[in-house]
């Protein structure tokens, strides 16, 4: 028993590390999509002053660095708007050389009419 110890130990140190969280690691920077000045005037005439964000969730592929495959998963009714994110992501993002990347990663954003900005959506 005395010899197993030590092993028992040692594996338990493993488990530790391989389960402890390695924590969030950013991949990129990116300019957040832009609305042309019309865009948000219409969509706050729609709204009727009672301004409420929309969600959009786009589908995209990376594959080191590069963005492409860009879609609307869920638009925000609006397809102008959908379309000018999506436009907005495939020319102005990218993500840092070293990310191998995949495909079907989701990202949520609100479009903001109080505010006139494209945020990304907390959980």
């Amino acid at each position: 028993m005395p010899k197993r110890f030590p092993l028992l130990a040692l594996f338990l140190s493993w488990l530790l590390v391989v389960d402890a969280s390695a924590g969030n690691i950013e991949v990129a920077r990116v300019p957040m999509p832009q609305l042309a000045p019309l865009q948000w005037e219409l969509l706050r005439q729609q709204q009727g002053g009672h301004y409420q964000p929309l969600r959009i969730d786009v589908n995209l592929t990376i594959r080191y660095g590069k963005i492409y495959g860009v879609r609307v998963r869920r638009g925000t009714g609006h397809d102008d708007i959908d379309r000018t994110i999506v436009k907005w992501i495939e020319a102005n993002w990218t993500t840092y050389p070293w990310f191998a990347g995949g495909d079907g990663f989701v990202i949520s954003m609100n479009v903001d009419p109080a505010i006139r900005r494209v945020v990304f959506r907390r959980s």
